[in-house]
């Protein structure tokens, strides 16, 4: 009479080590996502507070080639003008800062950009434009 011990299936062994791989794996694949969702985050931040910027720029452009009343906002040397702007359901606190450039009607135009609350500068975008 034959007596057959073989018997199937996996030892505990190999099932701890296969769920340790999946674990390694697994982790990866979560940080991966991580450091994705973090990054986009970041750039768009980034992106909405150049917007914001060069809204305000472009506004100043404007001011200058009289395309829109100008309010007696004269924009000329030293003058710093603060505001907010709400984009994407967020309050974005911009200054705008004015210094001659080189000659007599040029002026350097630099907006800087930050969520309110926050002292951490987002964007800054610079702009030179030659006044009457």
């Amino acid at each position: 009479m034959k007596c057959s011990n073989k018997k199937s299936g996996f030892t505990l062994i190999e099932v701890v080590v296969a769920l340790a791989i999946l674990g390694l794996v697994l982790g990866g694949a979560i940080s991966t996502v991580n450091q994705y969702a973090d990054q986009r985050g970041f750039m768009n931040t980034k992106m909405i507070g150049s917007q914001v910027a060069w809204n305000v720029l472009v506004d100043q452009y404007r001011r200058s080639e009289n395309w829109v009343v100008k309010s007696g906002y004269k924009g000329r040397s030293g003058d710093v003008k603060k505001g907010v702007e709400k984009q994407n359901g967020q309050d974005w606190v911009w200054e705008l800062d004015i210094e001659p450039a080189v000659g007599k009607d040029m002026f350097r135009y630099e907006a800087s950009v930050s969520l309110r609350g926050s002292n951490r500068r987002v964007s800054s975008l610079s702009l030179y434009i030659i006044q009457d």
